[in-house]
């Protein structure tokens, strides 16, 4: 069986930012951001240096080294622990992303049978879309729904997930389980956010 691979989602910034490396700093375009690391578009020639910081103007400076340039264009990747890393990209994606930008994981957009059980009962529901993470269901009658559920699909096993928003008939769920797992569960039907390593 292959390894799979989460592939996260990235946002387009287009922000300015600056490479500080020792006394030098460079000008660049933020192009792309994730939470492991940064594309930008260099305005100059960066020095020969591993140690770097990349700031975007309001967030600070983040710990960076190179992992690939090519013309002027580099790949950053940033350095130190995963809890600071994730509040800097949450804080990034609440004042610049937009929707789509702040889910964790890509979303593939679906239209499948489902049932959604809780402590009020069985629901029918159309699955809208699913990602690694959670799903978005339109239940077939309005009903107010909070708290544990577990959606199944005439094409997978039942995803434990909790409620997270409700907005008339259409519910966000988050999953339970480790993104691994869930990609166990939906083996091969979302193709389009996960990936053979």
């Amino acid at each position: 069986m292959a390894e799979l691979t989460l592939v996260e989602q990235q946002i387009a910034l287009h922000q300015p930012g600056k490479l500080h490396s020792g006394d030098d700093i460079l000008d660049c375009e933020v192009i792309q951001l994730s939470r492991k690391g940064a594309q930008v578009r260099l305005q100059g020639a960066l020095g020969e240096s591993d140690d770097l910081f990349l700031t975007i103007e309001g967030f600070g400076q983040l710990a960076c080294r190179v992992m690939d340039a090519d013309g002027d264009y580099a790949d950053l990747r940033f350095q130190g622990d995963p809890e600071t890393q994730e509040a800097v990209f949450q804080e990034i994606l609440g004042q610049l992303g937009d929707e789509e930008g702040r889910r964790r994981y890509l979303r593939r957009s679906v239209l499948w049978p489902g049932t959604m059980k809780c402590d009020q009962g069985q629901m029918d529901c159309t699955i809208l879309n699913m990602s690694l993470g959670g799903a978005k269901v339109a239940l077939s009658q309005e009903r107010d729904c909070s708290g544990s559920v577990t959606l199944f699909g005439d094409r997978f096993e039942g995803l434990s997930a909790t409620v997270v928003w409700q907005r008339g008939r259409v519910v966000g769920l988050q999953f339970k389980a480790d993104p691994i797992e869930v990609a166990r569960v939906l083996g091969d039907l979302l193709p389009a956010i996960k990936a053979s390593a």
